[in-house]
């Protein structure tokens, strides 16, 4: 058959938490996607990720839906390691010291309704059976779930279907890594004595437990024995899960009634590419790592908020040559260094001899007791301190998450009530005229002039995904209107040479229906969540 659909348009392999976020921000940018799907049903009660971390959740309020996902779960703003020692997430700057504990489920559901909402299309029982590259695009070979196959033409496809990625097979690129820890079991069980925290965890000799509530009456269960670990094949018994955690955390908690039980070996693999030419691969294709920290779906769906504005930016005709590549040049070396992290801190917890066991416990000390270790714990983990590479020589903030700092003016009040609609926001230490001008009609369409609510000598240019593509201190009005006209020209592509109306805005959540604190003054008290941008 011939391939169906016009180019233009982007293919997202897999409707899990990173493809979702992927072609919302499509959607929203007003770039044609379409889901492809293999499952059949649009909702599971099972679950695999809980722990929302406040990064993501960043990303999540800049798109209208944090507040909707918060509702669904628990708040935690300590979390304990092993022992006595836990970290302390209220450190963290922002709206969001906290993780999210909630089913995976309802993730998906919050951004299944957001990219419907903004137009995007998601077909079930879709599966993608192969695909070839041509100079003008991708044809995706689909088989339905009545066994028909056709073929799919896009501009551009992007593989976010699972560690066992056909997108990722189909370009023939290697998974290399291992298998950290064998015989993993997991179960969502009930609870007739919830423990007393919300999140529980403990580690002994020879076994390993952790429980986390979704909020409804169940319980996820991880638990590992290093006396006996079976294929991944043979089912997970209920008397073999609870003796494991008797062992681990001195009780089972009245363990009872699985509804789900399963049994895996972690792995510790990334490929060597996020991109081939038209194709690109985000979340679990291109990493997999330990379960430890909770990092895997929030590091997917990341990946997706670092795509997905770029490739609207390629397809709307402005985005400069390099755009595409610096997704994998940002990306990459974060999946690595989660990769490396998750597994170090594996083999602490289910350390076996005195030694690794000793620095494990000292670890868990410095995480509790040395506030500048634990602040910079906390960051990593919840992915609020990840940068990325700067040029030599650039102003200290550039490549770094950008604050939600409150903005003065009509609108939403705060930054993040203008990201999340795939265009740059400018902020402006002060109101120039010169430099609105800039913005609003040289590069219409692409970037929002904001001044800041607040004193503060810097102007910076914040990217669609949050993070800081430049800044400057100069104060001198020529100097940093020309320094800001050489910024705009290298990030947001070439200026209009007519300008012309503002267009429509980008879909995305009207900034009066932005929840969260509004800006003020610089007499004001600062409200909760809003930081200086210096």
């Amino acid at each position: 058959m011939p391939p169906t659909a016009e180019t233009g348009n982007v293919l997202v392999v897999g409707a899990g938490p990173t493809g979702l976020l992927l072609a919302g921000d499509l959607a929203a940018a007003g770039i044609p996607c379409t889901v492809l799907e293999r499952r059949e049903a649009e909702t599971s009660n099972l679950t695999r990720a809980f722990a929302v971390h406040a990064r993501t959740l960043e990303l999540l309020d800049a798109r209208g839906i944090a507040e909707a996902l918060a509702a669904t779960g628990e708040r935690v703003d300590e979390v304990r390691l092993l022992g006595s020692a836990s970290l302390d997430l209220s450190l963290l700057p922002g709206r969001f010291p906290y993780v999210l504990v909630t089913p995976q489920y309802e993730t998906e559901r919050v951004l299944r309704e957001r990219a419907l909402a903004e137009g995007a299309e998601i077909v079930y029982g879709a599966e993608v059976v192969g695909l070839r590259q041509h100079p003008a695009g991708v044809d995706v070979e689909v088989r339905a779930s009545g066994g028909g196959a056709h073929t799919r033409r896009a501009s551009y496809v992007v593989g976010a279907d699972g560690v066992r990625s056909t997108v990722r097979g189909a370009l023939g690129l290697p998974f290399p890594g291992q298998a950290a820890v064998r015989s993993v079991m997991l179960a969502d069980v009930r609870l007739d004595d919830a423990p007393a925290g919300v999140l529980t965890v403990n580690a002994v000799g020879d076994a390993f437990a952790f429980l986390a509530p979704f909020g409804d009456g169940w319980y996820r269960v991880v638990a590992w024995d290093r006396r006996h670990q079976p294929p991944d094949t043979e089912p997970v018994g209920l008397d073999e899960l609870r003796e494991v955690t008797r062992r681990a955390l001195g009780t089972d908690h009245g363990m009872h009634s699985p509804r789900w039980t399963s049994r895996f070996h972690s792995d510790e693999r990334q490929v060597p590419k996020y991109r081939v030419g038209r194709v690109f691969l985000a979340g679990d294709a291109a990493h997999v790592h330990s379960p430890v920290g909770g990092q895997g779906m929030n590091t997917g769906m990341q990946d997706a908020a670092n795509l997905g504005w770029k490739l609207a930016a390629e397809l709307r005709g402005w985005a400069p040559s390099w755009l595409l590549d610096s997704y994998h040049e940002e990306r990459h070396p974060v999946g690595r260094l989660v990769v490396r992290g998750s597994g170090a801190a594996l083999r602490l917890v289910l350390a076996e001899p005195p030694w690794p066991r000793r620095a494990r416990s000292a670890a868990a000390w410095l995480a509790t007791r040395v506030r500048p270790v634990a602040r910079r714990l906390a960051g990593a983990v919840s992915g609020i301190d990840i940068a990325y590479p700067a040029p030599r020589g650039s102003h200290r903030l550039t490549g770094r998450r950008a604050p939600d700092v409150p903005l003065a003016g009509a609108g939403p009040g705060r930054l993040y009530g203008l990201l999340g609609g795939g265009r740059f926001v400018l902020v402006v230490a002060a109101n120039d005229p010169a430099v609105a001008y800039l913005a609003s009609k040289r590069w219409a369409g692409r970037v929002h002039y904001a001044p800041a609510g607040r004193a503060t000598r810097t102007t910076a240019l914040v990217r669609p995904d949050g993070y800081i593509a430049w800044a400057t201190d100069e104060t001198a009005p020529d100097r940093r209107a020309a320094a800001i006209r050489d910024a705009l020209n290298h990030w947001c592509g070439r200026p209009v040479d007519r300008p012309h109306h503002e267009p429509r805005p980008l879909h995305g959540p009207a900034p009066s229906a932005t929840p969260g604190p509004a800006g003020g003054s610089p007499g004001e008290d600062r409200p909760r969540g809003t930081e200086n941008l210096t």
